[in-house]
């Protein structure tokens, strides 16, 4: 599944279901460079409610699409 960024500042309200993850440096919903693609993004979200917001929204979004693999 390929997806792109809608936007990368946190005024432009990208759709959750449309986000970029192909950057592990870079946060996918408002296009902050993270200091680790993985603890980076959950550290990053837990201090930006926007992004944690956005983040929650697409994982609500695509739970349906994985079905009993999601264990996040």
């Amino acid at each position: 599944m390929a997806l792109a960024v809608v936007g990368t500042h946190m005024g432009d309200a990208p759709d959750p279901e449309n986000v970029d993850w192909n950057d592990p440096d870079a946060c996918p919903f408002c296009g902050a460079r993270l200091p680790d693609g993985g603890a980076g993004f959950v550290d990053h979200a837990d201090a930006n409610p926007d992004c944690q917001a956005r983040f929650e929204e697409w994982r609500e979004n695509v739970a349906g699409d994985i079905g009993g693999e999601w264990s996040g």
